[in-house]
């Protein structure tokens, strides 16, 4: 065992010199590892999107629903 524990101190020991574009690689794999491992192992939880704070404003024409507009009789300035 201590054999194999010297052996990677001496592997350790090496200076190495890595391009720009093997350095930025091995970032982006472990970044990019990192979420997917993150994602697997959190617990899994119900999805809700938006607040569900009470406003359910709904109209077959897609508006608020209160008020007489006609398609295209909008005033902006108000």
């Amino acid at each position: 065992m201590q054999e194999k524990w010297k052996e990677l101190q001496v592997i350790l020991e090496e200076m190495k010199t890595i391009k720009k574009r093997e350095y930025f690689l091995m970032l982006a794999v472990c970044v990019l590892s990192g979420l997917v491992v993150g994602m697997l192992v959190s617990p899994r939880k119900q999805v809700m999107v938006g607040s569900n704070n009470g406003n359910n404003n709904r109209s077959s024409k897609g508006g608020c629903g209160e008020c007489d507009c006609e398609d295209g009789d909008y005033d902006w300035e108000d």
